[in-house]
């Protein structure tokens, strides 16, 4: 039975593992955040288009470590093309994290104290902010002004 349990892996205690819905107001579009956590709850994560970040309010009872897969539809990290780096601070104080990438999401680990109430994830950029109604007004537009300009040059000539 030992040999089972060391060659399975043993899971830390009150570790908990599941996914948590996200959803944009201003969109309306929803992502699933995979997450893992030991010593802590997650009580709510939210969108914050201002500071391009990603909120995660918590309740800690212990220190513990918190993984996340964040989809990069949802919250990225950009220079040009190239990935850049994720600020994360846990209580507002910047803090050290291991992260992997993968072509559609990007997953972080960051330790997370005892009585910590909150983790911040920033970023380049967080959830489009476009839509798909800004899209549509822009072509609108585009059409609009080269209909304009066509009819406006032919008076000329």
């Amino acid at each position: 039975m030992t040999s089972i349990a060391l060659s399975i892996g043993v899971a830390p205690a009150f570790a908990q593992t599941s996914t948590y819905t996200v959803k944009d107001a201003q969109s309306g579009q929803s992502f699933q955040v995979g997450y893992g956590i030991t010593g802590a709850t997650i009580n709510d994560i939210s969108v914050s288009p201002q500071d391009t970040s990603l909120i995660i309010s918590l309740t800690s009872t212990a220190d513990g470590n918190l993984t996340m897969t964040l989809p990069r539809a949802l919250i990225d990290a950009k220079d040009g093309a190239n990935d850049d780096q994720f600020f994360v601070l846990v209580d507002g104080a910047d803090t050290d994290f291991a992260e992997n990438k993968t072509p559609t999401d990007r997953t972080i680990t960051v330790s997370i104290p005892q009585d910590t109430s909150q983790v911040e994830v920033i970023g380049t950029q967080v959830v489009p902010e476009f839509g798909a109604l800004a899209s549509i007004v822009m072509v609108i537009a585009i059409i609009s002004i080269i209909a304009v300009t066509a009819k406006t040059r032919l008076r000329f000539t």
